[in-house]
């Protein structure tokens, strides 16, 4: 490339500075003069270089012939409006080059007037400042999509789902909103790895744009949450049977290195119409919508309500008033008798959280069943359970009420640390009980996660090694119960009401429970079936060889003061079940 210089002309001072002053200017700055109606006059060579165009295509043209489209009526009535008051305008323009391509100018005009201050041309000074902007809006971009995945981030979405708001209000149009949580995948992540687990977000993502469109918006909102903002009236009675598709199109098998793997989702989803009064309210509603999927178990589709809100709502106040109960004395252990059927009385109790809400009265862990998976406020309820039952057990051993055993609850914030253990030994022996006489209860939910399952097993282990008993309490209703029986330290299992309820009608469920039993015995393990509300109920499982039952039929869990009279009641109820078997196998025999 010639290399340019500025010549100074040989001429007088005052006219070599001009000179020497335009001949700079015009290799620093895209100059361009224009008459008072816009007409250019004057181009210099950066002009017409960086436009394209030459000078004769530019002069008698407005600059009209440079108009990308991307300014709004408004920006270019403001400009006119500022200069032809005769003030300074500044700002950067958009135009368009003559091949099509766009370029950026930071722009200043300015009114050339005559003495008397009337306005005879403007000149307009202007930099090219393309590559700043190109790079701003590559920061901007970057800015709003997922790093991962081809989709928007959180920041990303929510500018899009204002963008559709406001489009909605004009248009008076609906959109759906898609609110998608995957099943499962934290389990690729702990067995396969963060590469794999990568890998599985790409693939539904991609499958997310496939089946919503070029159009839609699609956003990752952490994690395995995505949502979506796609065309759909609320007028298509398929919108269910549609999105069912899609948890279809997920659940495809995903191929990995050497190996193919299975994710699900749940899926809430609700309108976007002119009525919605935020974006955020509108990823509220899709919110509960989803919750309300995953509650059912996953794999669904959930349909947001104006009820779901109002649960929601209430449900949140609870969860904020739970925080306060411990300290303000709301929370109170309620004990349920379990009646051991081969001895013929009561020798255990199963201690209940239950809270004395001021204006809702009684609840049961029901309805509050998240706050357990807070780690700070289910971990304060876990120590408010075990104190209260060592002392509670400790007066009846003083006094001579009761004599059984106890077991109570854990979950997964007491197994946060390594002190549970340590922690139960501290309250027994302070309180002088015995250590037998505790039966800790396990679920499945709290062996979820690599690194949890790990700790979980090393302290069950060292609750057995200081002689606390250990149940597996819902058995039947996880994924891994079988291979939990061979590898734990339990002494009980027990089984889930939700095989009892219908053990006198469902030939599956009594196949299921007969099976359950007949496993637990061969392994040296007693059964304790729950939920028993019948006396038909009771006789299946008395002739199957239960170990122990609890329900309804003998008892409702009652206070502290109550337990020795409903262990009374319990032993008489068994008393005068057996008399009426024995009778009916007298009956029967002539």
């Amino acid at each position: 490339m010639k290399e340019q210089s500025v010549r100074i002309p040989d001429s007088d001072p005052a006219e070599q500075n001009i000179r020497f002053l335009w001949s700079a200017i015009d290799e620093v700055l895209i100059v361009a003069i224009t008459d008072v109606n816009g007409v250019i006059t004057h181009v210099n060579e950066r002009f017409c270089q960086i436009s394209g165009y030459s000078k004769h295509e530019l002069l008698g043209h407005t600059h009209r012939i440079l108009n990308s489209g991307y300014h709004s009526q408004d920006f270019f009535r403001h400009l006119y409006a500022t200069i032809r008051t005769g003030k300074i305008w500044r700002g950067k323009i958009c135009n368009r080059a003559k091949d099509g391509s766009l370029y950026w100018v930071a722009t200043t005009i300015i009114p050339r007037k005559d003495e008397h201050g009337k306005i005879l041309s403007y000149v307009a000074y202007r930099f090219d400042v393309t590559p700043l902007i190109e790079a701003r809006n590559r920061m901007k971009h970057l800015a709003r999509q997922d790093p991962l995945v081809n989709a928007l981030n959180r920041i990303g979405f929510s500018e899009g789902l204002a963008a559709t708001l406001e489009q909605t209000m004009e248009t008076h149009e609906t959109r759906l909103m898609v609110r998608i949580d995957l099943d499962g995948f934290k389990e690729v992540n702990d067995i396969y790895g963060h590469d794999s687990g990568d890998k599985v977000l790409i693939e539904v993502a991609l499958r997310l744009r496939t089946f919503a469109g070029s159009d839609a918006i699609i956003g990752r909102l952490g994690g395995d949450e995505f949502a979506i903002i796609m065309d759909m009236s609320k007028a298509d009675a398929c919108v269910e049977h549609h999105l069912q598709h899609l948890l279809v199109d997920i659940e495809a098998p995903i191929a990995l290195e050497e190996t193919c793997v299975s994710v699900s989702a749940s899926i809430g989803y609700t309108f976007l119409d002119s009525t919605t009064l935020s974006g955020q309210q509108f990823m509220k509603d899709a919110d509960i919508a989803l919750l309300q999927a995953k509650q059912r178990g996953g794999q669904s589709v959930v349909a947001f309500t104006p009820g779901m809100g109002l649960k929601a709502k209430n449900h949140q106040l609870l969860m904020s008033q739970i925080h306060f109960a411990v300290e303000r004395g709301e929370l109170e252990m309620y004990y349920q008798p379990i009646i051991n059927l081969a001895l013929g009385r009561v020798t255990a109790c199963e201690a209940l959280l239950r809270w004395h809400h001021p204006e809702l009265g009684l609840l049961t862990p029901v309805s509050f069943p998240e706050v357990f998976s807070d780690f700070r406020t289910g971990l304060a309820i876990g120590k408010f359970v075990r104190r209260s039952v060592i002392r509670d057990l400790a007066k009846w051993i003083e006094t001579g009420d009761y004599t059984g055993n106890v077991t109570l609850n854990v979950s997964m914030a007491d197994f946060g640390t390594d002190g549970l253990t340590q922690e139960f030994c501290d309250l027994t022996a302070a309180a002088g009980v015995p250590r037998e006489k505790i039966k800790v209860e396990i679920t499945e939910t709290i062996f979820l996660g690599a690194t949890r399952s790990d700790r979980v097993r090393r302290e069950i282990f060292r609750l057995s090694r200081h002689g606390f008993k250990i149940a597996f309490d819902d058995f039947g209703t996880g994924y891994a119960a079988i291979s939990h029986l061979r590898e734990l330290p339990l002494t009980h299992i027990k089984i889930d009401r939700s095989f009892i309820k219908n053990i006198d009608q469902s030939a599956r469920d009594l196949k299921i429970t007969s099976g359950l039993i007949r496993l637990a015995r061969s392994i040296d393990m007693a059964t304790i079936a729950e939920g028993v509300e019948t006396v038909e109920q009771l006789r299946i499982l008395n002739d199957l060889g239960c170990t122990a039952c609890q329900g309804y039929l003998f008892a409702m869990p009652v206070p502290v003061t109550a337990l020795p009279d409903a262990v009374e009641n319990t032993g008489k109820i068994l008393d005068d079940f057996r008399r009426s078997s024995r009778n009916d196998m007298l009956t029967g025999s002539t």
